[in-house]
C-alpha cells in the first residue's frame, strides 16, 4: 500500500451526518468511514479549507447533542476528505459522561 493510502487503523463504513465547524463557518456533510483515528467525509460544495487546517467535527444525531471532535484536514480529494482526530475516538464518537453537578464542586 502506498503512502497516500496508508491508515493507522481499520476504517468501517458509517452513515451519519457531520458539521465541520471553524470559528467562521461550518458545512454540513455525511460520513464516508470511520475509525478510532479519523473519518472521511464526503467534501461539500464551496469546501475551501487546506491540508492542516484544524476543525471541529460535530457528529450530528437525531435526539440530543452530538459529540464535538476536534480534527485537522490530512487529505482532500475531489469528492471526499480525510480527518485526523486530535484524539483517539470510539466508533462512532460519543459524547464523554460527565461528573454530575455535586461532583464538580
Amino acid at each position: 500500500m502506498d503512502a497516500q493510502n496508508r491508515r493507522d487503523n481499520e476504517r468501517l463504513p458509517f452513515a451519519a451526518e457531520v458539521l465541520v465547524a471553524c470559528p467562521d463557518r461550518g458545512w454540513r456533510s455525511a460520513v464516508l468511514d470511520l475509525s478510532p483515528g479519523g473519518c472521511a467525509l464526503l467534501r461539500p460544495a464551496g469546501f475551501e479549507m487546506h491540508i492542516g487546517a484544524v476543525v471541529t467535527l460535530y457528529f450530528l444525531t437525531r435526539n440530543g447533542p452530538g459529540p464535538g471532535v476536534g480534527a485537522r484536514v490530512a487529505r482532500m480529494g475531489p469528492r471526499d476528505i480525510g480527518f485526523e482526530y486530535h484524539d483517539e475516538q470510539t466508533v462512532p464518537p460519543s459524547l464523554h459522561a460527565t461528573a454530575p453537578a455535586a461532583a464538580r464542586g
